[in-house]
């Protein structure tokens, strides 16, 4: 829907889709009931629950660890898996580590898992995604073939060597336009290859949102973390739709030259919670904006 508003104001819309997607909050919730039962003592994450430094912190302020690595968990703690996931040698030795495991990995994530682990020895599998991940990693590790090939582009699908059974997936979280892209190359280059998964549907919505965002304001503040996936892919397709585009944490990262538009557009990532968007409309409103979608013609 494009909103017609009044040139001399200073507006802010926001996103017809953002936020929080049903796996994170799953995993949110998890860790959620075991701080509540045990106030936060003995529990440890590994890696990252999600893509969040204000999550994180506010965990950690509740007595919750995180752990990088598998020797920096306490022996005998109870113990998270994040919504990324791991490989299965990874999961075995936080098993071994742990007196009790809980595994938050995303559904969808699971579901690659399953594809990943359920292949032929002889078939070849294309994952779509970023190599340093941990979702790649952790759905690489599933693989039941050593044939394995990871791309970014369609220029490296162009690439792949000739393949006689290929199997594609794809990161859960990547650009569902360049997905698109890798996919057309693939098919014209092995018309039998075997597509189980792309991106996930909340993400491909929310790039979709951000796109129509873009088209009718001149920067997008999207809230998420630098090293949140799926909200750097926000502010990349925003930018590439024509508007200026600024990944923020919060509201405390707001600066003049955000402000200066005239026009701003508000999203938010998948592992963002609600209360930094609200923060950042609140400080655009103290800022003198008003919201857009009120003055609606």
């Amino acid at each position: 829907m494009v909103y017609f508003i009044a040139m001399d104001r200073k507006i802010y819309l926001t996103a017809g889709i953002f936020g929080m997607c049903g796996g994170v909050h799953a995993a949110l919730k998890t860790l959620e009931d075991l701080v509540d039962s045990s106030a936060g003592q003995g529990i440890s994450v590994f890696r990252e629950l999600v893509h969040n430094r204000t999550v994180t912190a506010a965990f950690e302020t509740r007595g919750v660890t995180f752990a990088e690595n598998i020797h920096d968990i306490p022996a005998g703690s109870t113990l998270v898996i994040g919504a990324h996931g791991v490989s299965p040698e990874v999961e075995r030795a936080l098993r071994e580590r742990a007196a009790v495991c809980l595994d938050a990995t995303c559904p969808l994530v699971k579901k690659l898992h399953r594809i990943a682990a359920g292949l032929d020895a002889d078939e070849e599998l294309i994952i779509f995604g970023k190599k340093s991940h941990p979702e790649v990693q952790g759905v690489s590790g599933h693989a039941a073939t050593s044939h394995l090939f990871i791309i970014s582009s369609a220029d490296e699908a162009e690439k792949l060597p000739l393949l006689s059974r290929p199997v594609f997936i794809s990161q859960t979280t990547v650009d569902h336009r360049e997905v698109n892209a890798a996919l057309e190359v693939l098919k014209k280059r092995f018309p039998y290859i075997r597509i189980c998964s792309g991106i996930c549907d909340a993400s491909q919505k929310r790039q979709e949102a951000v796109m129509e965002l873009a088209a009718q304001v001149d920067a997008v503040l999207v809230i998420g973390s630098a090293h949140s996936s799926n909200a750097k892919r926000l502010r990349e397709i925003a930018e590439r739709s024509g508007a200026a585009a600024f990944l923020i944490d919060s509201a405390a990262d707001l600066t003049g030259g955000m402000l200066a538009f005239d026009r701003i557009g508000v999203t938010s990532g998948a592992s963002t919670p609600q209360s930094l968007f609200d923060g950042v409309l609140a400080a655009l409103e103290n800022a003198g904006f008003v919201n857009g979608k009120k003055l609606e013609a």
